[in-house]
């Protein structure tokens, strides 16, 4: 396979992802929480690396997820994470306005 032709698949592959995504669940943690946790690391390559596990009760600040979703998921989460799960429609175009919408959500809660 010639450069170009890899330069070629590389861009469609690209275009692939982002035209016609379908978001999964997202997490999101405070930094500023997280680095507290008994197993946080500092190895210079990452801001921040948790050994081991992280366990969502303790850790997560929202988890966000496709409101068409609510009635495979919302059974299954915890009790102690009802109050973090947030369900919201999916009206983007792809996964850069999807990406947008949820930060822009989670910037949004207080605690």
């Amino acid at each position: 396979m010639t450069a170009l032709q890899l330069q070629k698949e590389s861009r469609n592959a690209a275009k692939d992802l982002s035209t016609g995504f379908t978001p999964g669940v997202r997490f999101f943690f405070r930094y500023e929480e997280l680095i507290r946790h008994p197993d946080a690391t500092f190895e210079g390559v990452l801001p921040l690396k948790v050994k081991n596990e992280v366990a969502l009760k303790d850790w997560v600040y929202a988890i966000v997820a496709l409101s068409e979703y609510r009635g495979e998921l919302a059974p299954h989460v915890l009790d102690e994470l009802t109050g973090k799960m947030y369900f919201i429609d999916h009206d983007c175009e792809d996964i850069w306005a999807w990406s947008e919408k949820v930060y822009e959500f989670v910037r949004t809660l207080t605690d």
